[in-house]
């Protein structure tokens, strides 16, 4: 699935602006910087309630204990946390760019995120961020 059709999908939920922002790889994703293979959407709790309880939607732990859900096809992944590193998602909600009539995460606190989380890939990003915001 291509980037546009991942953010068509978060755009055919009708969430609320001012209660989820995209996260994750996505911020690279609307830039061109990176093809994703879904989306995190990081979610206030009163989205978190009302999805982890529709039937389409499965509730999951990672192997850190960190709780998410996820769409039927696996698309989509909504987090009300941001565990270890961000027990409140507010503040990333609320600072969050307007791109494409979608909220993104801004791209230099998914660099902080990158470094902190530090995955190979993660890695890569790094650079690729870094080459971003020096251009």
């Amino acid at each position: 699935m291509s980037n546009k059709d991942l953010f068509q999908k978060i755009k055919d939920l009708k969430l609320p602006i001012g209660k989820y922002a995209l996260f994750g790889s996505a911020p690279m994703g609307i830039r061109n910087l990176k093809e994703c293979s879904d989306i995190d959407l990081i979610v206030v709790e009163e989205l978190w309630e009302e999805y982890k309880n529709k039937n389409d939607w499965t509730y999951k732990i990672t192997e850190n204990g960190v709780e998410h859900i996820e769409s039927s096809d696996g698309s989509i992944e909504m987090w009300h946390n941001w565990n270890p590193w961000y027990q409140d998602v507010k503040p990333f909600i609320n600072s969050a760019e307007i791109i494409n009539n979608l909220p993104f995460v801004r791209i230099e606190s998914v660099l902080e995120w990158k470094k902190k989380f530090g995955r190979e890939k993660d890695l890569k990003d790094i650079k690729v961020i870094y080459k971003f915001l020096s251009d």
